[in-house]
């Protein structure tokens, strides 16, 4: 009987190990990018070449979400066209959960516009590389 209870307990936790969510992509708490009906300003820093968007998940005017796409060429000699081109999906993410000014971020590297694909950034593993290559 006991052997039985391990049995099914062993089976019951290998069964749902692999559905147990991991920490290493992007959390379900990141959602995904809004329609433009939720934009709230644009701007484009042509130094770094990016884009950034802010968004109102809740639709309240203040800022919760935003994003940051590549600048992949600008038309200086059409005025008419102040849209810079960017990439199709964002390099960039950060998301304010609770409105409350603090923002987790994501990157997702080979920018695929799938949230799977992005991971939170931690400043931290900047760090590592800057103090290990003092060389005062």
């Amino acid at each position: 009987m006991n052997t039985t209870i391990q049995t099914i307990g062993l089976f019951a936790l290998l069964t749902f190990c692999p559905a147990w969510p991991g920490t290493s992509h992007a959390d379900s708490s990141l959602p995904n990018e809004p329609s433009e009906e939720l934009l709230v300003a644009q701007s484009s820093d042509t130094i770094i070449g990016l884009l950034f968007r802010d968004y109102s998940l809740r639709g309240n005017g203040r800022v919760d979400y935003r994003t940051a796409r590549h600048i992949l060429g600008i038309s200086y000699d059409d005025p008419a066209s102040e849209e810079p081109d960017v990439a199709l999906f964002p390099l960039l993410y950060w998301y304010d959960a609770n409105q409350d000014g603090q923002w987790d971020m994501w990157v997702d590297r080979d920018e695929t516009g799938r949230l799977t694909d992005a991971v939170r950034y931690d400043w931290r593993q900047g760090q590592e590389l800057i103090t290990s290559s003092k060389t005062w």
